[in-house]
């Protein structure tokens, strides 16, 4: 890997660890999943659902390091099952800590 590849996948990571996105989606998406695909298949999944109209977007979070956050939820919430609520909520909250944890990692390597 050559100083360019490095710096780009460094670049990569840190601009992954300060920001949060998170995207809810309802709706029906049927796939066939086995063992040897990984994220970005069922990513790009539910790319292809967005964009046919088969999957709904329900909530969504942006949130920067600099304490800047973007957030949307759906107006009418009637036909939105509440666990996707929940689940956004969870995964909010799950990316915040473990983005925690690994800045305490990082700094604990420079103390």
């Amino acid at each position: 890997m050559s100083l360019k590849d490095a710096i780009t996948k460094l670049n990569d990571a840190v601009q992954d660890l300060t920001s949060l996105h998170v995207q809810t989606f309802t709706g029906e998406l049927t796939a066939n999943i086995d063992g040897s695909k990984d994220f970005k298949s069922i990513h790009a999944l539910i790319k292809e659902a967005k964009t046919k109209g088969e999957i709904k977007l329900v909530a969504e979070t942006l949130a920067q390091f600099d304490g800047d956050s973007y957030n949307f939820v759906k107006e009418n919430l009637d036909n939105v099952p509440p666990i996707a609520l929940e689940v956004h909520k969870n995964a909010v909250k799950a990316g915040v800590e473990t983005r925690l944890g690994l800045l305490d990692l990082f700094k604990g390597l420079f103390d």
